[in-house]
This record gives structure tokens, sequence and C-alpha cells, in this order.
């Protein structure tokens, strides 16, 4: 069954790529330019990514949303939309890379059930909504990661958009909480 997984270019949807690619699954990737202030690092991540894991990747721009960085209201649900009007007659499962530990509603079992609920309106469950981390946290991830030797290096996490990582957001204390000192 093929996959898409929603590639920011950061830690988690790195990890969901592999994850899928461990079941030995096909998976491509789309990329979501919404205005956010990292666009411009997240996609170099993914190209970088792309390219490194020979995955094939496509991208769509969405125009006319102001975005401030932050907490974005609605961005998974955007996400998930877009990846299913992308996806509907190439895939049968639609990857998010969330994960436990987020007081995020959209990072939770419940919003990855009310996400299905939607797809099956469309799809008749022929498409699965699946965010295979939802109950791990992020250093179990980190971990998932290095015992694969996956190139982290290569992603990029600051909700900022800075060309280094502002330490602040809460993206990078993730991230920071996470690398050897």
């Amino acid at each position: 069954m093929h996959t898409l997984v929603l590639l920011s270019g950061g830690l988690d949807s790195l990890a969901c790529i592999l994850h899928y690619r461990l079941e030995g699954r096909a998976v491509s990737a789309l990329f979501v330019d919404y205005g956010q202030p990292a666009a411009k690092h997240e996609i170099a991540a993914v190209s970088r990514l792309a390219q490194t894991l020979r995955l094939p990747v496509e991208t769509v721009t969405v125009s006319g949303i102001a975005i401030n960085g932050g907490f974005i209201r609605g961005r998974n649900a955007l996400l998930l939309q877009l990846g299913l009007m992308h996806a509907a007659d190439k895939c049968g499962i639609v990857a998010l890379g969330v994960h436990a530990g987020t007081s995020y509603a959209d990072c939770s079992p419940y919003f990855i059930r009310e996400a299905q609920r939607m797809f099956n309106i469309y799809m008749d469950g022929s498409i699965q909504v699946e965010a295979p981390f939802v109950g791990w946290t992020k250093r179990e991830i980190w971990e998932f990661l290095l015992k694969y030797d996956a190139p982290v290096d290569l992603t990029y996490s600051c909700e900022r958009g800075s060309d280094q990582p502002c330490n602040q957001c809460l993206s990078c204390q993730d991230i920071h909480a996470l690398r050897p000192r």
C-alpha cells in the first residue's frame, strides 16, 4: 500500500518516512508551503532529505493565509486535507508525524480519529490517516531515528524560520533537550 507522508523537513516527518520504509511500503512525500515563516528553510531541508533518501516529493503552495509563527491553529487539519486532495487515487495512507507530549489538540489520538472520520466522508475508508508516533514522546522518536542512523542533521525545525535555530520556540526547545551537551 502506497503511503504519502506529510513532510515538513523536521524530525517527526523524517521518522514517518523511515517507519514506513522499514515496513516495506512505497513512500512519497508532500511538502506544503502555507506561508509559514520557516517555509524557506523547511523546503531546503525537504530537498536535502529527498535527495539523500531518494524520495519523491511534491510541493503544494497555499496563499492568502496570514501566519506569524508559533502555534498555528488548524495547521494539521489543513495539511491532512491537502494530503487527501493530493492522494485521492494514489495512496492508501496519508501519514502525519505528530507525537505525544504536546498540548496541541491536533497532536492527539482524538484528532487523528476525527480526521479519519472526515476522510471517510470523501473516500469511504479507502485512505487511512495514520500518525505512527502519536503515542510516542519526542525522545522516543529521537532514539528511533538514531537507532537507524537517520540523517537528522539534514532536518530543520525552528518555527520562527531563523537561519540559526532561535532556541526559544517550542520546536527548538524540543530539539535542544534531545541533543547531547
